[in-house]
């Protein structure tokens, strides 16, 4: 959801700075005020193309910014993970647009390409218009749709991986069927085979011979430092000491004998500390021909992965494969009806499990149905007749199913795509109707309506407000409406207005209090402020409450 919203020099509207709340907030002013501008900010927070004509006159750049909270977006969270940021619930987003006509995007005051902050906040802001092209009028759209709405995600993957493999199989028949080779192509074959195969390499080889090379490399040079202590103490020390240590006691003096004892504690002393050392030394388990025979093996994987493949998991995957071509080659008609056998039994497994999710999804889909249906109602559409159509169409990873959502809006219509049916304000309402519906299963964080109550008014307004309001439950809604009744719905309430002066012409939006609501609600629906005119706006609003 959107916290906090920072605009400046865009279109009309020189500064503003505006915190955001869960829960339904309405947008209201006169026509012409500029109520649109604020959705065209967010627009642009969403990826959408900059141009020049949205800087201020006469300056130099606008700036859009945006903090989003992305506790409740698991998708967001991981593309911007993937894309080295340090992930964090609250993000900003900032868009940058010159009077030249270049414009840049910033995440957390970073640049990044405009893709990746189209795909962070993919789930993020929905913003629909009186007759936008939005995702539910995408019949591309509607099979995912309904299936995120079966929610029955184990039958969807299983039937995913066995078309993976089904199609998978089919690819490597068609190679077969069309690729041809000489002799010199099935020596070749063999040659690279016996040299991978030769090698017998394991996975977690490399690793463990670095790992022991990296162990030795910091070893050696206190094991030659150990050599020279022993070379000096043998060829230097040891006899010297041990002569000196004779004469001393061969004196028979009181001093000494006194002397004598520490000369011989001193020498049996150092020869236990150089035994020590010895045994440290022997303990150390890498011989010269061991560490030669480690990096001769290191070097042979390094050549190996460069002419092969980057890691010995996929040389050893290559081998598999160019054994499978051998095996083509040498055994054509066998290998081909190996392989059809192959694809067919992988068409009758994907088969099973395509059939079984189409049984889920025409036994199901009424349950959609009524659901939508009941909505619809809520909206004042008694006759509007909505069913999910399911044909059939050739297989896919997802199924044997083709899934197209029809509407009928008016008693004895024939049902028809959701596109090409329903008038503006119709189909403001319907849209609203599904998108209680599909904005929960989407994940949607802010849903954005922009005047879609155009055309309608009285009761019709009403439920139109109450819709939102309930929407409002499972996310972020924001409404730029001119009706009292959409209006009085809401939890928050913004004000935009428009001043001029004699050079130029501004834009502002600010919070309103619970007072000037009242007023902006009562100028609304009746033109005029009035006692009258102030307490059916007061009337209106209890009746809404809640």
């Amino acid at each position: 959801m959107i916290r906090n919203l920072y605009i400046r020099n865009f279109v009309l509207i020189d500064e503003v700075n505006l915190e955001f709340e869960k829960g339904f907030s309405s947008f209201t002013g006169e026509t012409g005020a500029g109520k649109s501008i604020m959705i065209d900010a967010i627009s642009l927070l969403a990826a959408e193309r900059a141009s020049s004509s949205f800087v201020m006159k006469g300056k130099e750049k606008a700036v859009i910014e945006g903090t989003f909270d992305l506790s409740d977006d698991p998708h967001a969270l991981s593309v911007l993970k993937e894309a080295g940021f340090e992930v964090s619930d609250d993000v900003t987003f900032t868009r940058e647009i010159l009077s030249s006509g270049k414009s840049s995007a910033r995440i957390d005051h970073r640049i990044v390409p405009l893709s990746l902050l189209r795909e962070t906040l993919k789930y993020e802001i929905d913003i629909h218009g009186q007759r936008d092209n939005a995702y539910l009028l995408n019949t591309a759209s509607h099979e995912r749709l309904l299936d995120e709405f079966l929610d029955d995600r184990d039958l969807l993957e299983q039937t995913k991986e066995a078309f993976d493999i089904y199609d998978r199989l089919k690819e490597e028949r068609e190679q077969a069927l069309t690729e041809t080779y000489n002799e010199n192509d099935l020596e070749f074959l063999n040659y690279q085979i016996d040299e991978i195969r030769s090698a017998k390499l394991q996975e977690g080889e490399e690793e463990e011979l670095a790992a022991k090379e990296k162990q030795y490399r910091s070893m050696k040079s206190s094991l030659e430092k150990l050599t020279a202590v022993f070379e000096l103490y043998d060829e230097q020390i040891s006899g010297p000491f041990y002569e000196l240590m004779k004469t001393v006691a061969s004196m028979h003096t009181e001093k000494a004998d006194e002397i004598s004892e520490t000369v011989s504690d001193s020498y049996y002393s150092l020869n236990d500390a150089v035994e020590q050392l010895r045994d440290y030394y022997e303990s150390y388990d890498f011989s010269e021909e061991e560490i030669n025979a480690i990096e001769e093996r290191l070097f042979e994987i390094q050549r190996l992965k460069r002419k092969y493949g980057r890691t010995i998991e996929i040389i050893n995957e290559k081998a598999d494969e160019m054994e499978r071509q051998v095996e083509m080659i040498t055994h054509r008609a066998e290998y081909l009806e190996k392989k059809n056998r192959e694809v067919e039994a992988a068409y009758s497994a994907y088969l099973k499990k395509a059939q079984k999710l189409s049984d889920v999804r025409r036994k199901r889909s009424h349950e959609l149905d009524e659901l939508i249906r009941a909505n619809l109602c809520d909206l004042m559409l008694e006759n509007a007749r909505f069913k999910t159509e399911i044909t059939d169409r050739s297989a896919s990873r997802t199924g044997i199913d083709r899934v197209e959502f029809l509407i009928s809006m008016n008693r004895g219509e024939d049902l028809k795509p959701l596109s090409l049916t329903a008038s503006g304000g119709e189909l403001s309402r319907l849209m609203l109707g599904l998108k209680e519906i599909f904005t929960r299963l989407q994940g949607i964080q802010t849903v954005i309506f922009d005047e879609i109550d155009t055309g309608v008014s009285g009761p019709v307004a009403t439920a139109i407000g109450r819709k939102m309001k309930s929407l409002a439950k499972d996310c972020q809604v924001f409404s730029v409406t001119h009706l009292a009744q959409v209006a009085a719905c809401a939890d928050m309430h913004y004000h935009v207005s428009k001043s001029s002066d004699d050079t130029n012409t501004r834009t502002e939006v600010h919070l309103m209090d619970p007072q000037e609501f009242t007023e902006q609600l009562a100028l609304i629906a009746s033109g005029e402020i009035t006692k009258s005119s102030l307490a059916a706006a007061q009337e209106l609003i209890e009746r809404n409450r809640g």
